[in-house]
Protein backbone atom coordinates (compact mmCIF):
# COMPACT_ATOMS: atom_id res chain seq x y z
CA UNK A 1 0.00 0.00 0.00
CA UNK A 2 2.48 2.85 0.62
CA UNK A 3 4.60 1.61 -2.86
CA UNK A 4 1.45 2.37 -4.30
CA UNK A 5 0.79 6.16 -2.22
CA UNK A 6 5.08 6.96 -3.13
CA UNK A 7 4.11 5.95 -6.99
CA UNK A 8 1.26 8.50 -6.64
CA UNK A 9 3.72 11.07 -4.71
CA UNK A 10 6.32 10.36 -7.51
CA UNK A 11 3.94 10.68 -10.13
CA UNK A 12 2.49 14.10 -9.11
CA UNK A 13 6.05 15.19 -8.54
CA UNK A 14 6.72 13.88 -11.80
CA UNK A 15 4.03 16.07 -13.41
CA UNK A 16 5.79 19.52 -11.98
CA UNK A 17 8.96 18.60 -13.75
CA UNK A 18 10.60 18.64 -9.98
CA UNK A 19 13.49 17.14 -8.50
CA UNK A 20 12.82 15.50 -5.41
CA UNK A 21 15.27 18.56 -4.11
CA UNK A 22 12.91 20.59 -5.40
CA UNK A 23 9.74 19.54 -4.20
CA UNK A 24 11.14 18.53 -1.04
CA UNK A 25 12.00 22.39 -0.15
CA UNK A 26 8.46 23.29 -1.52
CA UNK A 27 6.68 20.83 1.10
CA UNK A 28 9.37 21.31 3.74
CA UNK A 29 10.54 17.82 4.16
CA UNK A 30 14.10 16.53 3.49
CA UNK A 31 14.90 14.63 -0.25
CA UNK A 32 15.71 11.76 2.30
CA UNK A 33 12.39 11.72 3.48
CA UNK A 34 11.11 12.14 0.01
CA UNK A 35 12.84 9.17 -1.39
CA UNK A 36 11.72 7.08 1.26
CA UNK A 37 7.97 8.29 0.34
CA UNK A 38 8.26 7.34 -2.88
CA UNK A 39 9.97 4.43 -2.75
CA UNK A 40 7.12 3.14 -0.08
CA UNK A 41 9.37 2.96 3.44
CA UNK A 42 7.37 6.08 5.08
CA UNK A 43 3.30 7.32 4.79
CA UNK A 44 2.66 10.72 4.52
CA UNK A 45 1.94 12.38 7.11
CA UNK A 46 -1.58 14.67 7.48
CA UNK A 47 0.56 17.43 7.88
CA UNK A 48 2.00 16.60 4.62
CA UNK A 49 -0.76 15.80 2.71
CA UNK A 50 -2.31 18.89 3.15
CA UNK A 51 0.70 20.67 1.75
CA UNK A 52 0.29 18.70 -1.02
CA UNK A 53 -2.86 19.64 -1.71
CA UNK A 54 -2.35 23.12 -0.96
CA UNK A 55 0.80 23.62 -3.32
CA UNK A 56 0.03 21.51 -5.87
CA UNK A 57 -3.64 21.21 -5.79
CA UNK A 58 -3.21 17.26 -5.60
CA UNK A 59 -6.65 15.44 -4.52
CA UNK A 60 -4.92 14.07 -1.04
CA UNK A 61 -7.42 11.03 -1.65
CA UNK A 62 -6.46 9.93 -5.13
CA UNK A 63 -2.52 10.05 -3.01
CA UNK A 64 -3.89 7.41 0.04
CA UNK A 65 -6.21 5.51 -2.23
CA UNK A 66 -5.33 5.93 -5.94
CA UNK A 67 -9.47 7.23 -6.76
CA UNK A 68 -10.69 10.00 -8.20
CA UNK A 69 -8.26 12.30 -10.16
CA UNK A 70 -4.93 13.46 -9.30
CA UNK A 71 -5.89 17.05 -9.05
CA UNK A 72 -8.51 18.68 -6.97
CA UNK A 73 -10.13 21.02 -9.41
CA UNK A 74 -10.44 21.04 -13.22
CA UNK A 75 -10.87 24.24 -15.02
CA UNK A 76 -13.64 25.12 -17.00
CA UNK A 77 -10.92 24.43 -20.01
CA UNK A 78 -10.49 21.01 -18.76
CA UNK A 79 -7.08 22.31 -17.99
CA UNK A 80 -5.75 21.84 -13.68
CA UNK A 81 -6.85 24.43 -11.16
CA UNK A 82 -3.12 25.75 -10.67
CA UNK A 83 -0.32 24.49 -9.25
CA UNK A 84 3.18 25.31 -7.70
CA UNK A 85 3.84 29.03 -8.30
CA UNK A 86 6.23 31.67 -5.96
CA UNK A 87 3.56 32.99 -4.67
CA UNK A 88 3.05 30.11 -2.59
CA UNK A 89 5.20 31.47 0.35
CA UNK A 90 2.48 32.46 2.02
CA UNK A 91 1.24 29.15 2.07
CA UNK A 92 4.89 27.61 3.22
CA UNK A 93 4.47 30.72 5.55
CA UNK A 94 1.49 29.17 6.73
CA UNK A 95 2.90 25.89 7.28
CA UNK A 96 6.32 26.64 8.69
CA UNK A 97 3.20 28.07 11.62
CA UNK A 98 1.64 24.70 11.64
CA UNK A 99 4.91 22.72 12.14
CA UNK A 100 5.42 25.55 15.17
CA UNK A 101 2.23 24.50 16.81
CA UNK A 102 1.78 22.21 20.21
CA UNK A 103 -0.02 18.26 19.19
CA UNK A 104 -2.97 19.92 20.35
CA UNK A 105 -2.96 23.28 18.65
CA UNK A 106 -2.31 21.07 15.46
CA UNK A 107 -5.57 19.00 16.12
CA UNK A 108 -7.53 22.20 16.46
CA UNK A 109 -6.04 23.49 13.48
CA UNK A 110 -7.00 20.40 11.41
CA UNK A 111 -10.40 20.29 12.75
CA UNK A 112 -10.95 23.60 11.46
CA UNK A 113 -9.54 23.01 8.09
CA UNK A 114 -11.72 20.26 7.48
CA UNK A 115 -14.71 21.70 8.65
CA UNK A 116 -13.96 24.78 5.93
CA UNK A 117 -12.80 22.09 3.17
CA UNK A 118 -16.66 20.35 3.63
CA UNK A 119 -18.21 23.91 3.58
CA UNK A 120 -16.00 24.97 0.60
CA UNK A 121 -16.90 22.00 -1.38
CA UNK A 122 -21.01 22.50 -0.94
CA UNK A 123 -20.23 26.11 -2.16
CA UNK A 124 -18.85 24.80 -4.97
CA UNK A 125 -21.96 22.14 -5.35
CA UNK A 126 -24.04 24.96 -4.75
CA UNK A 127 -22.92 26.94 -7.39
CA UNK A 128 -24.33 26.94 -10.85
Amino acid sequence: MTRSIGKRIRALRERYMLTQEEMAKRILVSRNLLSELENGRRMPSGPLLVALEALFMANKDWILTGEGSMMLHQGLDGGSGGGPEESDEDVVSLLKGFRALSVDGRKKLMNILRVFVVVEKEEIRACP
